[in-house]
């Protein structure tokens, strides 16, 4: 049996019944071609077709959740009750009578929790499937005299709305596409390579352009508290955006010392004042080290400074801030234009109260052999008000949660849209001795996918799909 390990809710991918997945689930209030609430379910023979109807046609439509513990109040709109305390399903023979009815059988997952009262709930996780499911037997039970067939041998069942019913000319279009872009994820994880060129894609951007020369000091100042107060004076704080590094009782950097009109010139005798090539730094393996410390800290002061991201200095990330529930940033996305959610207020069960959740990036310079690059990595960051971070063990299961190794368009996607706005969609020019190549360092090979979808195409419209949620199958440390 196979089923899709991950779902992507918000631009999240997450596991399909994590709490994650499960706060979003459980505020809403009404059912969705993805969604139907129950107070219990009877899998007895004699009430389990109905069931099994609507698995298939949750399966064919791409995905779906059976939540149980919920009673319809009015007009279609369902409340969290719990359920009876006598209720109980037992997973393998959920998973049992189904496969009763196939010959293919897709993987149903369940879960329990209880909420802060104590009452039950269960998630069912519907996975979608790979090819077009059908039963190969009657679905049928006596009702009174009567014999009643919910469903036939090889008939089709979709998700229209809160119904599962056979599909329309166009939903059987719907359908078809999204088998093949189930299959062809399946054929990159297991199927056998094409002898076809292939070319893949990294999160290393080459440093086109580097400084020529550095400069270096005798540190005039000394302590620390001293420099930090002299370029406070000169509006530069907080430290983690100064632009130079301590050595050897010398201050290092790219700025000019030798022009008395540079402020960093304040922090060194004027008479030790020495310029030195790069490449002769980079030539001594102490020094290539400083070079890249140094690279590090212009890239900090470029993204903090003139993107004003922010910067959490103990985890050395990246983020947008936020003053409202929710921000989204434009950039032109390889398919056209586009915008992605940055920072949303959201509910977490663990910490048990509402937070902000942002998108953020790791980055820093490495040197591979002889050339250097701009490694970009995407994480999460957690902020108690859209701007001061938190962190410690519960905050760090939440972001265990979010994070994900998102691969080929997806995981692409990301790295590039950190790329667009450190570069506003060209390369990344800080000041004007450093440039980074926008374009990812990719590896062609002689084997590949004959069969390629575009991730254009990796996103199927779901009917009645509310705005605030997106599903797609498949430290005060700021300035």
């Amino acid at each position: 049996m196979r089923h899709e390990a991950q779902v992507v809710i918000n631009e999240v991918e997450s596991e399909p019944l994590s709490d994650y997945v499960i706060d979003f689930l459980k505020q809403r209030k009404s059912e969705a071609p993805f969604l139907d609430f129950k107070w219990t379910m009877d899998i007895s023979d004699s009430a389990f077709p109905e069931i099994a109807k609507d698995i298939f046609a949750f399966s064919n439509y791409g995905v779906g959740w059976l939540l149980l513990g919920w009673k319809e109040i009015t007009n279609s709109q369902y409340s969290p009750v719990g359920l009876p305390d006598e209720y109980n399903v037992d997973q393998a023979s959920l998973q049992e009578k189904f496969n009763s009815y196939v010959d293919e059988p897709i993987e149903l997952l369940y879960r329990e929790v209880k909420d802060a009262q104590g009452l039950r709930f269960a998630y069912i996780y519907i996975p979608p499937s790979h090819k077009i499911l059908t039963p190969k037997k009657e679905g049928k039970y006596n009702k009174g005299n009567k014999e009643r067939i919910v469903f036939k041998v090889d008939e089709v069942f979709y998700r229209r709305g809160t119904q599962s019913i056979h599909p329309s000319k166009q939903e059987e279009q719907i359908m078809k596409k999204r088998l093949e872009i189930e299959n062809y994820r399946i054929s990159l994880l297991s199927g056998d390579p094409d002898e076809i060129n292939e070319e893949i894609y990294s999160n290393l951007f080459e440093l086109k352009k580097l400084p020529q020369c550095v400069y270096f000091g005798t540190d005039k100042l000394g302590d620390k508290d001293s420099k930090k107060a002299f370029l406070k004076q000169n509006n530069v704080f907080p430290e983690w955006v100064f632009k130079f590094r301590e050595w050897n009782g010398n201050i290092v950097t790219f700025e000019n010392l030798q022009d008395s009109g540079n402020l960093y010139s304040g922090l060194v005798d004027s008479r030790t004042i020495k310029k030195e090539s790069l490449d002769s730094w980079l030539k001594d393996a102490d020094k290539a080290r400083i070079i890249i410390d140094l690279l590090n800290r212009e890239l900090r002061h470029h993204a903090i400074s003139n993107i004003h991201l922010y910067y959490s200095l103990d985890r050395h990330k990246f983020f947008y801030s936020t003053d409202t529930e929710r921000r989204e940033e434009s950039w032109q996305a390889r398919y056209g234009k586009a915008t992605r959610q940055v920072a949303a207020k959201m509910w977490t069960a663990q910490l048990n109260r509402d937070i902000y959740c942002h998108p953020a990036f790791f980055a820093d310079f490495i040197r591979l052999g002889e050339r250097i690059f701009l490694r970009i990595k995407p994480t999460f960051i957690l902020t108690e008000d859209g701007k001061r971070v938190i962190a410690g063990a519960e905050e760090g299961t939440v972001i265990t949660r979010l994070s994900y190794d998102k691969y080929n368009g997806n995981y692409l996607n990301t790295i590039l849209f950190w790329i667009y706005k450190l570069g506003g969609g060209a390369s990344i020019n800080v000041n004007d001795y450093i440039e980074v190549d926008p374009t990812p360092v990719a590896a062609k090979m002689a084997y590949g996918i004959l069969f390629d979808i575009p991730s254009s195409e990796f996103k199927l419209e779901i009917e009645e799909e509310p705005e605030e949620l997106a599903i797609s199958i498949d430290d005060n440390n700021g300035v």
